[in-house]
Order: structure tokens, then sequence, then C-alpha cells
């Protein structure tokens, strides 16, 4: 049954997707809408009718592999289509899913005036299937399909406006660095087929602790390389940069990568082969320190954007980076303890921001906004909540996540204490910039000239949606208390049985707490004093650290360093090669091949002379010279 039901989740979207792209016509809205919304939200129904049967279950039975065929046998190579049923795979299967059907459902209002609607359904849909398969696939090669076919709609859905050159730029910018990374993972599976000879999950896993042994060489390269791939789908340094210029596609979009889908899969990934990486020490260090730092600088950059949607963004990439921290550190069931709350939480902040745009005609920067508390109470409301979620503090969802990947952090050697003090820097910038959106946003008084149009509410099918996010941001870290119940964790531990457990004591978990509400908390008064007690204040502080704030501005000069590191030599090279390479040897090569040709073709065709006794000489001339080299031969 749980097969059957895991199989129909996997195919629903793709259903969806398959017939509104295919529709001769555009089909009416409202089959659309049931399309699009209908498979999304029936797949969730069945992913939470498997939770149920997998919960009445004992943890060890809570483990389902089921395969549709045997898609290739070479030289001793078995790979199957299966796809594996366990408590990491349901969890982001009802993450995936859930989070998923909300957007897509505000996606019916909010893209209710645009002229492709089946288009961007249809590729929603893709979407979701692809990210489907890329967490359910039982092994190696099909989560490398999965993760392709991600990067795809990416793709698509980052472009979707493709009237816009900017619009297409990030695209295609998401597209390479996303491939960059494709590279980097299927390297990686290769490297485990040939020393594994299998690229199944289970065979991988079980045979690696003696196989590889703990430090080798072989064990390290493998995980270096299936990080390549991770960093490069959740934006991590230095493949972070197509994130935020990713906000060029819809709002829901935005919502739907930064939340529920993409930027997770490199966490997803590192906490699936958990076993491998916990046989690569120096590379979970090095992880564990790229998530840090990528939090901090993210952080920094977020405090000074100006469009709402680039703050979320770059808030996206900082959060991430958390999750990759905790998942260096072996905090396997901390890191996805954050996924789960962050998909919550930002889930809420893009579709509440989207109410805003969608309420202000499309206007997305922070100059012209203010005061809108007077005008959009409910989605005010919940913009707080979300802001006071992923500033971590009590008792909202991110305060339990963060706290316990930060308390953690402090307990597991002098790595984790470094990247744990990072941690809690990053929560004090996190509070500040946040709340400097929310106080530009919502207090204060109206730009200069007031609004042309009157802010007013949306419908139901945006509003419902966020208010169900917003009662999940406030309660969803209940389910993992300090010093109470651990729902999370007793659910994922068959999934991660060798995870190292690092306790912190009750000390480290006072005082981490402590500190982490105690920069948290003066983060937001900062932003109040800043933005909200006395909004004039951040003009007379506008002009000190200019220098700082425009190094912050081009997002720490990482596209330029890239411009004239890779791309500019790269535009040199292939300026040159058409100069010179094109026409002396690639042309060159098909001039001679015709010239060739065309004089062959002329000497032939002095030989066709029209005369008949000029070919009935030919013939005689041919039978003797044929009868002469008999002659010979014999």
């Amino acid at each position: 049954m749980i097969a059957v039901l895991a199989w129909i989740v996997l195919l629903l979207p793709l259903v969806g997707a398959t017939i509104m792209a295919l529709w001769p016509s555009e089909p009416p809205r409202a089959l659309t809408r049931t399309l699009g919304v209908g498979t999304i939200a029936l797949g969730f129904v069945a992913s939470a009718a498997m939770y149920t049967t997998l919960l009445g279950r004992g943890s060890e039975n809570r483990h389902v592999v089921s395969t549709a065929w045997q898609w290739a046998n070479v030289d001793g190579l078995n790979i199957h289509l299966a796809i594996l049923i366990d408590p990491l795979s349901m969890m982001m299967m009802m993450i995936i899913t859930g989070i998923g059907a909300l957007i897509v459902l505000y996606s019916t209002e909010y893209m209710e005036h645009d002229r492709d609607y089946r288009r961007f359904f249809a590729e929603m849909n893709f979407f979701i299937f692809s990210m489907l398969l890329l967490i359910m696939a039982a092994n190696f090669l099909f989560l490398i399909v999965g993760w392709a076919l991600v990067g795809l709609a990416s793709y698509l859905l980052i472009g979707y406006y493709y009237e816009k050159p900017s619009a297409v730029a990030a695209a295609k910018k998401a597209f390479v660095i996303n491939v960059i990374g494709d590279v980097g993972l299927v390297l990686g599976a290769f490297l485990i087929a040939k020393n594994f000879g299998t690229l199944d999950y289970g065979q991988v896993f079980a045979a690696a602790p003696a196989q590889l042994g703990h430090g080798s060489f072989a064990a390290e390269m493998i995980c270096v390389l299936l990080f390549v791939g991770c960093a490069a789908k959740s934006a991590q340094i230095p493949l972070h940069t197509w994130l935020p210029d990713a906000m060029e596609g819809p709002t829901p979009v935005s919502a739907l990568i930064h939340a529920a889908t993409m930027v997770t899969a490199g966490v997803y990934l590192i906490v699936r082969c958990n076993v491998l990486f916990q046989l690569a020490p120096y590379v979970s260090d090095a992880i564990a320190i790229t998530g840090a730092v990528t939090l901090l600088v993210a952080a920094t950059i977020a405090m000074v954007q100006e469009d709402i949607k680039r703050v979320l963004a770059w808030s996206t990439v900082s959060q991430i980076g958390y999750m990759i921290m905790a998942a260096g550190l072996g905090l396997y069931s901390a890191a996805m303890f954050h996924l789960l709350t962050h998909a919550f939480f930002k889930a809420l902040l893009f579709l509440s921001a989207g109410v805003v745009i969608h309420a202000l005609s499309g206007e997305q920067s922070l100059d012209r906004m203010g005061g809108l508390a007077r005008h959009l109470k409910f989605v005010m409301l919940c913009t707080a909540v979300g802001c006071l979620a992923i500033s971590g503090i009590p008792p909202f969802s991110g305060f339990f996540s963060k706290d316990e990947i930060l308390s953690s952090a402090m307990a597991a050697g002098p790595v984790g204490v470094t990247v744990g003090i990072a941690g809690l820097i990053g929560a004090g910038l996190t509070a500040f910039y946040m709340f400097r959106m929310f106080f530009r946003a919502f207090s204060g008084p109206e730009p200069d000239g007031g609004y042309a149009h009157h802010p007013h509410m949306s419908g139901w099918a945006m509003a419902a949606p966020v208010g169900v996010l917003g009662v999940l941001a406030l309660v969803g870290g209940w389910i993992q208390v300090p010093g109470g119940w651990h729902l999370l964790t007793d659910w994922l531990s068959p999934a991660i049985p060798a995870a190292p457990h690092i306790e912190p004591s009750a000390t480290v978990q006072t005082v981490t707490l402590v500190m982490s509400l105690v920069v948290a908390l003066t983060g937001i008064a900062v932003a109040w004093w800043l933005f909200g007690a006395g909004p004039e204040r951040r003009r007379a502080y506008a002009d000190t650290l200019k220098g700082v704030r425009g190094f912050l501005l081009a997002q720490w000069r990482f596209d330029e360093v890239y411009e004239l590191s890779i791309i500019q030599p790269g535009r040199d090279l292939g300026d040159a090669a058409i100069r010179s390479a094109e026409p002396n040897f690639t042309q060159g090569l098909v001039n001679a091949a015709t010239g060739t040709s065309m004089t062959s073709a002329r000497a032939l065709h002095r030989l066709q002379t029209g005369l008949v006794r000029t070919y009935a000489f030919a013939v005689i001339a041919g039978a003797a010279l044929v009868g002469l080299l008999v002659f010979l031969a014999r």
C-alpha cells in the first residue's frame, strides 16, 4: 500500500504538468487551477496517509524500497528505477507537497492576470515532480536525474518573464552555476560506482565503513565532489550568487525555490549520505566552516538591500548556511529541524511580501513603502510572526531549531565553537535586517506623494495560505523542545542511525540560549531605533561608512571577481577563436573539403563530352585494361 501511494505522490504533479503542457489551446482557468492545485494537494493527502501508516510501525520497519523495473545492467553495475520511502524522504515529501500546495493555491490569485496562466502552473507542477524524484530516488543515478530536472525547472521559472532581459540573464546564471554543481555530483557518483560497484543507497551505505575506511582519500574525494553539488544547489559560497538574482521570477516561484524545494536539496543530500560524510572528517569540517562563512556574508549583504524580495533572498542564503553548518558538524537532526521551520517562516515571509507587492501594483522597493500597517493589518501581523520566527525569538518556531544548532555546535569541539560563535553573530544580524525590512514597510510615514492606488488586501486564495503558514511559523517548533519531547529526532533516527550524538550540557544550553536571545533582541532594538521609532534617523546615518555600504551593496564583489577572472577571459578567448581559429582552422577545413569536391567535379566534368564515340572508346579501353590485368595476374 505504501509503495503504491508513493508512486502516486511522485506521478501526480507530472500528470498535471503533462496535461497542461499538451493541452491544444489555453484551457479554462478553472481547469488549470484544479490540475495545478489538486494534483499537489492530493499528493499531500497521500503523503499524510503514508506518514500515518509508517508511524504505526516500529522504527525498524519504516523503510520501504519499491522497484518499477531494471533500468540498466552494464558490466555488473545494476541500476533500478526505484524509490525509497523512509522517515527522511517522508519528511521531505510532506514539506514539498504541503508547502507546495499552499504556494500553488496562492498563485491562482497572484497570477490571475498573467497571460501564460497554463504555462506557469505546468512549470510549477514540473518543478515539484522533479524535487520529489530527487528526494524519493533510491539510488544515485535517479538522484542525479531529479537534481538535473530541478535545475531545468528553476531555469524555466526564474526566466518565466522571458521578455525581460534581466530575467533571462538570471535564469541562465542559475542554470550555469547549478550545472557546475551537477558536474561535481556526477563525478562523485562515478567514484562511488568505481569503489562499490553499485549506486544503490542501501548497498553503498552498508559497505562504506569497511570499503572506504575513516579519513581515507577515497572517502574525502567522494564527499568533496558531492558537496560541490550541494553548494551549488543550496547557494553556498562560492556558488551562491545565482540565488538573489532568481528573484526575477514571480513571487510564488521565489517562495517555492527558497522555502520548500530547491535550495534545501543540498542539505538533504548531506543528511542522506551521512554515512559517507562521517568517514570524511576534513571535508565535514570544511562544510561546517563554509556554512558559517556563508551565513555571515549573506547576513551582512541583506542589511543594505532595498528590494524587499532580495532581503528575503539573502536571508535564505544565510539560513541555509545554518543548516549546512549543522550538517557539517554531524548535527543531522538539527539541520533537518531548521529546514522544517525555515520552510514555514520563509514561505510565510515570501507570500506576505507577495501580498504587499500585489497591493502596491508590483512595487518592490522599500524606499517606496511605509505606513502599510494602516492598510494591510493582517499581512503586517503575519510578517511580524515570520520576522520573529527567523530571528529566533521564543516561542516562535525558529527559536527552537536555531537554538538546537547553536547549543549543539558549542559542544562539538573547537570547530563547533568557532562556527557556533559565527552563528550567534549571524542571529543578531538576522534580527536587525529582518526588522529593518519590517519597520520600513509597515511603520512610519507613507512615501512622498503617498500611494498611487489605495493598498488593499488580497482575496482568500492569497490570504488563506499566508494565515496557515503564520500558524505553522508560530507553533511548528514545538515538536522539538529542549529538555522535553524530541519528536523529530525520534522520527528521523532510523534514517540517520549513525549520526554522532552531541549532547550539550544544561549550562551550555542555557548560556547559548541567553546569548542568542540577547543578540537577537539587540538587533531588533537597533532596527526599531533606526527605522521604527525615528525613521528620519536612517537618512541622518545614510552617509556614514559609505565605502562599507557600497561594498555590501556590491555583494562583496563576488560577481565582479567572477566577471574579471572567468567570464571576461572566456569572452576574450571566444573572440580570439572567432578571429583566428575559426577562419583558419574550422572554416579552413570546411573550405578545403568543398574546394577539393569542386576541383574533382570540374575534372570529371571534362570527361562528360556527350559524344557516343568517346564513351565507346572508354568502355573498350576499360575492358582491355581489365583483360591485361587478368592476364598479368595469371
